[in-house]
């Protein structure tokens, strides 16, 4: 649904924006959070960065690392 100029919404917004101001654009105070670990194989359990994918063929292949951890 589009919103016709002047409608009820962007006069209430209008009204708002003076008192409540641009939405905020992110926690850039804040440290940045450390990036997740890798996720485990469902079928081994050793992280999927080991693991090689082939995609070459009609079917996604995955290999599992073969030496011990």
């Amino acid at each position: 649904m589009r919103k016709k100029p002047g409608s009820l919404y962007q006069r209430f917004n209008a009204r708002l924006f003076p008192w409540i101001g641009p939405p905020p654009l992110g926690p850039y105070d804040q440290p940045e959070p450390e990036a997740p670990a890798g996720r485990a194989c469902p079928l081994c359990g050793r992280p999927m960065s080991e693991h090689s994918i082939d995609r070459s063929g009609p079917r996604t292949q995955l290999y599992c690392p073969t030496d011990p951890a």
